[in-house]
């Protein structure tokens, strides 16, 4: 006659779930001056909100955030990414016989690899939601990321303006709006 035993087990599955989204954009920047002259003044702007130069780039990160702006071809990239840390643990009883081939331990391993298999797809699950909330930041971060760059090339295209006004002749006359961008320039040739 076989003996029954009750066997429990239980696992703990720890690891960092990550997730990232990103977007890319093309800045609308006018020829006014040679293609090295405006991306050296749209740099300038950049450097003024916080941007850091690496290479022929100019990087800002904050919190999560990184926004990239390719200087020579004025492509955008705006990344967010994410972590968190998953502490998952799970139990389970069963039971094996005198006669089952292993014994204890093949049904032990049986148990741990039907946890493991329930804890992975609670951890997808995990990041399943860390990946809606990234890209659910990104979107958010989009209209202020769009507004604030889009002054930044207003600011270089009004540079690279009054630079090449001033090589054609002189400025008599000059106004300009900051708010709305808007800049007037008088020239005597």
């Amino acid at each position: 006659m076989s003996r029954s035993y009750r066997l429990k087990v239980r696992e703990t599955l720890r690891k960092i779930v990550r997730a990232e989204d990103h977007v890319s954009s093309q800045l609308e920047l006018l020829e006014i001056l040679p293609c090295d002259q405006m991306a050296e003044l749209l740099a300038r702007e950049l450097f003024s909100r916080g941007f850091k130069r690496q290479g022929d780039n100019v990087v800002r990160d904050e919190k999560g955030m990184t926004i990239t702006v390719e200087l020579e071809t004025g492509t955008v990239t705006i990344a967010v990414t994410g972590e968190h840390k998953v502490e998952l643990t799970a139990e389970q009883e069963g039971r094996y016989y005198d006669e089952t081939p292993g014994g204890k331990k093949a049904a032990e391993k049986q148990l741990r690899e039907v946890l493991a298999k329930g804890m992975e797809k609670d951890a997808a699950k995990k990041r399943e939601e860390l990946q809606k909330q990234v890209t659910d930041r990104l979107e958010g971060e989009l209209t202020d990321v769009k507004r604030e760059l889009d002054q930044a090339v207003n600011r270089a295209t009004a540079a690279a303006l009054k630079l090449k006004a001033s090589q054609i002749g002189q400025i008599k006359e000059m106004s300009e709006d900051q708010e709305t961008g808007s800049l007037t320039l008088v020239v005597e040739v």
